[in-house]
């Protein structure tokens, strides 16, 4: 999918800018982090009480999912190195998003996060700057939409990262009934 139309672009109507161009390649990390966060939930209630070390264990399938996830983004280099870029950032970000949330809610409720975010992203995230010119301007938390060489966006990404992969790492997700 990222080979085909990851350079394609979405029209997305932003007030006070006109037309914002999003690569439909930076909407793949959100799709690839909520299915990830589907696949680690415990497959049986006897899961937890294995005498085993349930840290270690649950790294070790954050890592065996994370890895095809991250090596799913790599067909954005066909298009641009930069896409690339944005689409491994956006993986870490909305992954550790979506991590946090399945620790507190449950991994079916992962996705609750992490898809209202890159659609207020897209709603309110861009608005014209008269100190750029008009150009589209993403405020610090619209991590999503911000150029690759960004700084903060990429420290707020590692930042979830850290955040949703500790978490789960330590508690795992909640329980479902």
């Amino acid at each position: 999918m990222n080979t085909a139309f990851g350079a394609q672009r979405l029209p997305v109507p932003v007030p006070n800018v006109g037309q914002l161009d999003v690569p439909l390649g930076l909407f793949s990390p959100l799709i690839l982090s909520c299915l990830l966060t589907l696949q680690l939930r415990p497959p049986t209630r006897l899961w937890e009480t294995a005498p085993r070390p349930q840290g270690a264990v649950r790294l070790g399938l954050l890592i065996a999912a994370v890895i095809p996830a991250a090596l799913a983004c790599l067909p954005l280099w066909t298009h641009s190195f930069e896409l690339a870029l944005s689409g491994l950032r956006n993986l870490a970000g909305l992954t550790g998003m979506t991590l946090a949330t399945a620790t507190v809610a449950g991994s079916s409720r992962g996705w609750m996060t992490a898809f209202p975010y890159v659609l207020l992203t897209l709603l309110l995230g861009t608005h014209g700057s008269s100190a750029s010119g008009g150009r589209p301007d993403h405020p610090w938390w619209a991590f999503v939409l911000e150029q690759p060489a960004e700084t903060t966006a990429a420290t707020l990404s590692a930042l979830l990262a850290l955040a949703g992969s500790t978490g789960y790492t330590v508690f795992g997700t909640r329980t479902e009934q």
